[in-house]
């Protein structure tokens, strides 16, 4: 079972990278669960979400304490929290311009703004970051993905969006 654990702020669309992996997941044929922890649910406060996908069912409820993967869309989220429960083999994609041994960084924030003329976009940019790392799902079905979870928002936002994921998922192949 693969286990992703995303770390943000609220309004940074956490909630909805998860929804968006998740989705790409299924669409990759693996079994999944997305779910989101909010603390004091007003913008700017820590928000976390999770994801789970495998080709057997996921039975597994609760929270990821030792995730495969850490997406960190905020970089003022404090180090301790993103790395607990990190194991040896955990790879961590960060939002930073400051490229870090052991850490796969993508300035999301400047893709986002340069892809939809806004900086909340970070989290899809990474979620390309994540594709590229993990290779488990496609681009194709994250780009599919976005299609559907975002698919009440106009075509443009939706085209940015698909833009940042494919600028995210360059940056590290």
């Amino acid at each position: 079972m693969i286990e992703v654990r995303i770390h943000g702020r609220g309004g940074q669309g956490i909630k909805k990278a998860s929804m968006i992996l998740g989705r790409a997941a299924y669409i990759a044929g693996y079994k999944t669960q997305d779910f989101a922890l909010y603390g004091a649910e007003r913008k700017g406060a820590p928000v976390v979400s999770f994801v789970r996908f495998d080709k057997n069912e996921v039975n597994t409820r609760g929270y990821v304490f030792e995730p495969d993967f850490i997406i960190v869309v905020d970089s003022t989220i404090d180090k301790e929290i993103v790395n607990k429960g990190k194991k040896n083999n955990t790879k961590i994609i960060y939002n930073s311009v400051n490229k870090t041994k052991g850490v796969y960084s993508i300035d999301a924030t400047d893709i986002s703004i340069r892809e939809l003329n806004d900086p909340l976009g970070a989290n899809i940019a990474l979620l390309g970051g994540f594709v590229a790392v993990a290779g488990q799902i496609s681009l194709k079905h994250l780009e599919e993905a976005i299609r559907i979870e975002l698919k009440k928002y106009p075509k443009n936002i939706i085209d940015g969006n698909i833009r940042s994921a494919k600028r995210g998922y360059e940056v590290i192949k």
